[in-house]
């Protein structure tokens, strides 16, 4: 048997143990209290420094909103704009930064431009400043006295020739009879005329051969496009798009090649491009795209043979989306350039674009689109230099078009409203 003394011991051990874990949780529980109100007072930063994803107001950068019947256009002049109705009526405007100011023209132009065997006519209002000309207008059969039958509309403007094509006294006519593209940033002309500016006379820019008409008389528009962006080339040799060699389809898709514009006779370059693009390079060569099986690839047209500049494994206006010389990846919100291999990733890329623009000195992405649904409409912006980010709630979900730069820090773009177009303009020099 054990004795008291030695039946003692075991029940003083485990009390002083008991003792012990209570002093423990205690010590445990008082530095949690001491951790919690410390961390209340001291939040965690993360250790990559990383930006959290909150959107800001749309109005912490905004410049001025405006509701316009029509919508501002640029002009190719900087700080110009200009506005044009279905009656023809084009009115231009100066942009100081914040508020826009009607401007009179320099002069007006009056034209009759054979086109589809028919002369059609125009008053075109023009601005002249420090030698750059630019001028729009527009031919509406509807109210209009004149003979013409086959075109329902037409869209014209004026501009210098490219440079190596200047000529004293004269510029450039273009049109196109495509009425969705009147509202575009890019349009793909469909004609070209050398004009006098004195006489009015013109003769084809281009030699467009001898198009075929379609049922209503209309001769075929594909045969000699330009774009804004070809006429900047620094040669006589001014690429053009034209879909000659092919017939003509019903459903749009007819291929189309680029020709070079040399003397008298076209002379056929590279065939079978993507998306009407070509941008000229100094000294007579251009880039272009061209549609893959599983994507599409950029190239270098120089000194009569092609050089592949990238590949990209997926499909353009799906995957991609271009706006000038600037490829987007929907996916994951890099930009590529189409005339070089230059990537610029960006952070903080949580959208769905829609449109997106990259500012002049490349300083700036910004992207427009929604987030979480249609009604969830956001403005992204990125610095590159920076590498930081903001992104600002819009809200207006309406449609948006036209997103450009007017300067290097200044963005522009028009919703679609039931009061009309709302005309936006932000300063993006707040994103540091």
């Amino acid at each position: 048997m054990f004795s008291t003394e030695e039946t003692g011991a075991p029940k003083t051990k485990t009390s002083v143990k008991k003792n012990i874990v209570t002093i423990l949780l205690v010590l445990v529980a008082a530095i949690a209290v001491a951790a919690a109100l410390w961390l209340y007072k001291n939040p965690p930063t993360s250790q990559n420094n990383e930006q959290t994803d909150v959107s800001s107001d749309l109005e912490s950068i905004l410049v001025t909103r405006k509701i316009t019947t029509i919508p501002y256009m640029p002009t190719g002049i900087d700080s110009v704009v200009y506005t044009a109705d279905a009656a023809g009526n084009v009115v231009y405007y100066t942009f100081d930064g914040k508020e826009f100011t009607e401007l009179a023209p320099t002069g007006t132009m009056h034209v009759d431009v054979s086109l589809s065997g028919q002369k059609i006519p125009a008053d075109i209002p023009y601005v002249e400043r420090d030698g750059a000309l630019t001028g729009f207008g527009v031919f509406m059969q509807d109210g209009s006295d004149a003979d013409v039958y086959i075109h329902n509309f037409v869209m014209f403007k004026i501009c210098n020739l490219p440079t190596a094509c200047a000529q004293n006294g004269k510029c450039l006519l273009l049109l196109h009879t495509d009425r969705t593209q009147t509202y575009t940033l890019d349009p793909v002309w469909e004609e070209a005329y050398v004009m006098d500016r004195s006489t009015g006379a013109t003769t084809r820019f281009l030699d467009s051969g001898n198009p075929s008409l379609d049922a209503s008389g209309a001769q075929r528009t594909d045969f000699g496009m330009l774009t804004d962006e070809a006429l900047t080339a620094d040669t006589a040799s001014i690429p053009f798009l034209s879909g000659r060699a092919y017939d003509r389809q019903e459903n749009g898709e007819t291929p189309v090649d680029i020709y070079l514009k040399k003397n008298l006779r076209p002379v056929s370059a590279v065939q079978n491009v993507a998306d009407k693009y070509v941008k000229p390079l100094s000294g007579g060569g251009f880039v272009f795209l061209r549609n893959t099986e599983g994507g599409f690839e950029s190239f270098k047209y120089e000194n009569g043979k092609e050089s592949r500049i990238s590949t990209f494994y997926a499909h353009l206006g799906t995957s991609f989306m271009r706006n000038g010389d600037y490829l987007l990846s929907k996916e994951d919100g890099r930009i590529y350039t189409t005339y070089d291999d230059t990537l610029i990733s960006t952070k903080g890329y949580k959208i769905n674009p829609l449109l997106f623009a990259v500012s002049p000195d490349g300083k700036y992405i910004v992207m427009a689109g929604t987030v979480a649904n249609a009604l969830d409409y956001r403005i992204y912006v990125y610095n590159t230099q920076t590498e930081n980010y903001m992104t600002f709630s819009d809200p207006n979900y309406a449609a948006h078009t036209n997103l450009r730069f007017v300067d290097n820090t200044t963005v522009t773009y028009c919703v679609l409203n039931v009061d009309g177009y709302e005309n936006v303009v932000l300063d993006l020099s707040k994103v540091k």
